[in-house]
Formats: structure tokens, C-alpha cells, sequence
């Protein structure tokens, strides 16, 4: 047995050099995580990550569910996910304690694949392939007297490294200057490029439909949060009225949370975190739940190399949306802001080349952790 000896939580934080902001108008002048280090008796050492505010995880995991894992068998992974959901489940089903909860996860899969020496990938299924294309997820708003000019260099420059997928934040409280920026995007990206938009869901359900129906005609694939995460009906009025693609589910949590939207196809995609919605061993459910009822699920992405790893391991393990002679496999979001900790937390960075990002194949979730990254950035 792999029993648990310690459980320990690093809050990091680190400046960015250009704030930058979306439709939530929240300037992003810091990036930060809660990285979950789990040991074993052992000696083998786990690494998860938490998404959200990191200090609310770390008392959930430090007050709640680090003592109640002490001394269990780490490859009791979903024994251990359901205690510690229905422990909390009494003071809230959704937000910071399942991200909490998912950091945790994603550490005792690290465990299991270690002490295995297998890949995570291979623990959950295998894998159905060995990259994945990626999407840039950029262009948020930080000049504000050059939205459309900014927008259009860093489309261009996504282009020239190669991706053949870029997202954009919308949401600038006019829908012609909405509209306008992308245009100016696509114009300068061309038509061989996917293009998708995220509003952060800041616009009411006839905006949205108005505002979607100009989008199609600059082929946007998808319409990623258009409406506030509460409005369910509202989701399935946007997706009926809209002939593409709407997308969501970054604010949603666990196979509860998310049964209601693909039973109902309030989305075309959904978009569980597995840094949020429960780890790797809950997401691995909604997917299920997701193709049951056609619906595709993208997961979104946004945090450390800790997250990106796990969520490549994910993806690797999802069969194709659906099985044809030449698939359209599931995208990897590859966000392109500042980061430290996507770029400088492992010894071998996660890096695409020409958009593609290669499934990491060592144990676990296939990455080192540089310890002094963490010192260097430590809140106390």
C-alpha cells in the first residue's frame, strides 16, 4: 500500500509585467495557484493544483480534508474523492471546496502512476493519441486606446508560432466594437484559422442572440460563456437560437453540476476544469455523461504546468467527439498569458510546436516539479 504521510499546500503568486482585464472588468495584475504536494510513507511525492482563490483551497484542504486522508492508501483515489465530497458536501456541492477537493485528485493519480510507472493516461483508459492540437487562449483587453491594433498583432503572432486555433475575449460593453475587433481579427488571420470568443459571460440572453447571430458570419466556432453560468434556461434558448457552437462549464462542478446541462443540451460543449470540477476521477465521469447525450466536452485550462499536465493526461483518455475516418479530436486550451508557473514550475516546460503539445509519457502526470520555483514565489 501507497499510504498518505503528509499533505502539504504551496500558495504561490508572482506580479505580471502587463495587467490585463475581460469582460469582467477584474484587472489580472498577479497569477497565482495552490499547488497540493501529497507523500507518501514511502517517499512518493504527488503534485495537484487547485483552481481559484488559493487561500480558500488551502484551508479547505488543511482544516477539512487533510486530516481525513492521513494514513489511507493513495490508489483508493475515488473512495477517498467520495468521502471527501460527501464530508463537505452538507456546506456547499460546488465552488472553491471541489477545487479543493481536485487538487487532491490530481496528486493521488501522480501518486498512483508513479509507484506503477505508468503514465496517468495509461491508468485511466489509455490513450487515443499522442498530441493534441492546441488553441492560443490571448487577446484580452490591455490598452484600452488599441483594442482592435493589439488584438490583431497578437492574433498574428499566434499564427506565425503555428497555432491553427485562437480564442478572444469579447465583452466590451458595446457589441459594435465587439464585433469590429473581430472582424479586424479574422481579416488578419485569415480563413484557414479557427476563431472562437469568450464573453465571461456578461451579456443577457437577446444580447447574446443578436451579438452571436454577427459572430457566425465571421465563421466563429464557438460562443464560449455568453450568458451568466446561473441562467440554464437561458443557456438553452442562446444554443437553439444560435446555429453555432455555444460552450461553458468552466464555472460548473462535479457530474451533479453538470448533469442538467447535457441532459438538457443547454451547450454544445462543455468545459469542466479538472482543476475545479473534481479532478481527473469526476471529470472523467462528466465526459462520459457528456457523450451519452452528444454533447462535446473541452476542457478548460488555466493555471500551472500541474494543471496543464493533468489536463493533457484528460484529453489523451477521451475517445473522438464523435468516431469518423478523420476525427476532430478535442482542442487543449493553451493559455497564453504571463505565467510563470506554466512556464518555469518543471524542469521540462509543456511547449507547443506549431500548435501541437505532446501527451507527456513519463510516470504520473509526466513532469518535475523545481522546488526553488515554489520558494522563489511562496506566500506566506
Amino acid at each position: 500500500m501507497s499510504l498518505i504521510k503528509k499533505i502539504t499546500c504551496h500558495v504561490v503568486s508572482a506580479p505580471v509585467e502587463r495587467p490585463f482585464t475581460s469582460s469582467r472588468g477584474w484587472l489580472y495584475k498577479q497569477r497565482g495557484s495552490c499547488i497540493v504536494e501529497i507523500e507518501t510513507a514511502d517517499g512518493v511525492v504527488g503534485w495537484g493544483e487547485c483552481y481559484g482563490p488559493s487561500q480558500v483551497a488551502r484551508a479547505y484542504i488543511e482544516s477539512q480534508y487533510g486530516p481525513r486522508i492521513i494514513g489511507r492508501d493513495a490508489f483508493d483515489v475515488e473512495v477517498i474523492w467520495e468521502d471527501l465530497y460527501n464530508r463537505i458536501k452538507d456546506y456547499g456541492s460546488k465552488g472553491m471546496a471541489i477545487s479543493a477537493l481536485s487538487g487532491i485528485d490530481i496528486a493521488l493519480w501522480d501518486i498512483i502512476g508513479k509507484v506503477c510507472g505508468k503514465p496517468i493516461h495509461k491508468l485511466i483508459g489509455g490513450a487515443h493519441r499522442t498530441e493534441v492540437q492546441s488553441y492560443a487562449t490571448g487577446l484580452y483587453f490591455i490598452d484600452m486606446d488599441r483594442l482592435i491594433e493589439e488584438a490583431v498583432e497578437e492574433a498574428q503572432e499566434y499564427v506565425a508560432q503555428g497555432f491553427t486555433a485562437i480564442k478572444m475575449k469579447i465583452g466590451l460593453g458595446s457589441p459594435k466594437l465587439d464585433i469590429e475587433r473581430v472582424r479586424a481579427v479574422r481579416e488578419a488571420i485569415g480563413g484557414d484559422v479557427r476563431l472562437m470568443v469568450d464573453a465571461n459571460h456578461c451579456f443577457t440572453v437577446p444580447a447574446a442572440i443578436k451579438l452571436g447571430r454577427e459572430l457566425e458570419k465571421l465563421d466563429v466556432d464557438w460562443f464560449e460563456e455568453p450568458i451568466s453560468p446561473e441562467d440554464l434556461d437561458g443557456y438553452v434558448e442562446v444554443t437553439r437560437a444560435l446555429d453555432m457552437a455555444v460552450a461553458g462549464g468552466e464555472n460548473e462542478f462535479t457530474r451533479w453540476g453538470f448533469r442538467d446541462i447535457v441532459t438538457r443540451k443547454a451547450m454544445d460543449i462543455v468545459q469542466p476544469d479538472v482543476c475545479a470540477a473534481g479532478g481527473i476521477s469526476e471529470c472523467r465521469k462528466i465526459a462520459t455523461l457528456a457523450a451519452a447525450h452528444g454533447v462535446e466536452c473541452v476542457p478548460h485550462a488555466w493555471g500551472s504546468a500541474i494543471g496543464l499536465a493533468a489536463t493533457l493526461h484528460f484529453l489523451a483518455a477521451l475517445p473522438d467527439q464523435p468516431p469518423s475516418f478523420r476525427p476532430m479530436p478535442p482542442l487543449l486550451e493553451f493559455e497564453q498569458c504571463e505565467n510563470p508557473f506554466r512556464d518555469l514550475l518543471t524542469v521540462d516546460p509543456i511547449v507547443q510546436v506549431r500548435g501541437i503539445v505532446q501527451i507527456p509519457t513519463a510516470p504520473g502526470l509526466g513532469i518535475e516539479v523545481k522546488r526553488d520555483v515554489l520558494d522563489r514565489y511562496r506566500v506566506v
